[in-house]
């Protein structure tokens, strides 16, 4: 049964996360992040800057990679302000209220001085798995506003010393377990299973918005295809946060009692969506609805552009096994 609990277990890769705020987004068709962008700058320098008396003052989006110390994997914190200052800033205010940003995390400066600092909801899920509190890390924030208390940044992306941008590496070809993709294509991962007929369950409450029945669906595009039966989930998050998540490769689809299961559907946390398929694989997928990761590009809009139900792949998978989907959506603090 595949469970939230489940993917966390399956092992932790230090990794980045290719996002970045809505103001600052790669032209279509590039894949890194530019971390160029970002000037060094010291966080104590940084703090000893003048602050207004009263008020907020405005800044347009200063992009800085801070050094710093993880002093807390912090929580759920107000993000008003943050709001109204990129407004302010220029921003289109459709595009910050779209902004998913419900999370601080506390850093620490090299001479000990400490600073929350706001974080992308789906870059907060990847952090705390990948940085224990007290270790090292690179912040890629951008400066929006300062007031009394001190400083607005928003993180846009954060690197550990085991983190660094990656160099491109040699494509691997080699066909994965599910049999549908090669591993430099995947778009999730898979499980294998030592027989068939096994329970598949849903990662968390949500409902039914896509069923496949044809055993063989094609894997046309490398992040949309499919391989045989699958079934789509939609869980919306009490913080408004927004994930897809995909199972493939099944053997029958059915619900929690066996009765077949609709578009439609309310499905509630480890209910059952359907069973292990014959080949005993189950790919997984996981897509936020974030900034920085829905696909426009010519080949989707073609294919899927006039296809309601499968909305679901414009965004891009994230590796379930780094990405704390709770966290993201807000029903509770991040692992530690």
């Amino acid at each position: 049964m595949l469970t939230p609990r489940v993917l966390r277990k399956l092992g932790l890769l230090a990794a980045s996360v290719l996002l970045v705020v809505l103001s600052a987004v790669p032209p279509a068709g590039s894949a890194e992040f530019n971390f160029a962008r970002y000037q060094e700058t010291d966080l104590d320098e940084f703090l000893a800057r003048p602050r207004p008396a009263t008020g907020f003052d405005v800044y347009p989006r200063s992009p800085l990679k801070l050094d710093v110390t993880l002093a807390s994997h912090g929580g759920p914190c107000a993000s008003g302000a943050l709001n109204r200052s990129l407004v302010m800033s220029g921003m289109p205010k459709p595009d910050a209220d779209a902004l998913q940003v419900t999370n601080c995390i506390t850093v620490r400066s090299a001479k000990g001085s400490e600073l929350k600092v706001f974080i992308q909801d789906v870059v907060y899920g990847f952090l705390p798995n990948e940085v224990p509190v007290g270790d090292k890390l690179s912040l890629y924030a951008i400066h929006v506003f300062t007031s009394p208390e001190g400083p607005g940044l928003l993180v846009n992306e954060f690197l550990t010393p085991k983190s660094s941008p990656r160099a491109d590496k040699p494509a691997d070809k080699r066909m994965t377990s599910c049999g549908c993709w090669t591993h430099d294509e995947h778009p999730g991962v898979d499980f294998v299973f030592d027989k068939a007929g096994g329970p598949v369950a849903a990662m968390a409450d949500s409902v039914v918005v896509k069923i496949e029945t044809s055993e063989q669906a094609p894997a046309d595009l490398p992040v949309v295809g499919g391989c045989g039966r699958y079934v789509v989930l939609k869980h919306t998050y009490p913080n408004g946060g927004i994930i897809y998540t995909r199972y493939v490769q099944l053997g029958r689809i059915v619900g929690p009692q066996g009765e077949p299961l609709a578009v439609g559907a309310s499905v509630k946390a480890r209910d059952t969506i359907g069973e292990i398929g014959p080949n005993k694989v189950l790919h997984f997928e996981l897509r936020p609805v974030a900034p920085g990761t829905t696909t426009n590009n010519k080949a989707w809009a073609e294919r899927y552009g006039n296809a309601p139900d499968m909305e679901w792949s414009r965004y891009n998978p994230v590796d379930p096994q780094k990405f704390d989907a709770a966290s993201f959506g807000g029903v509770r603090k991040a692992t530690k």
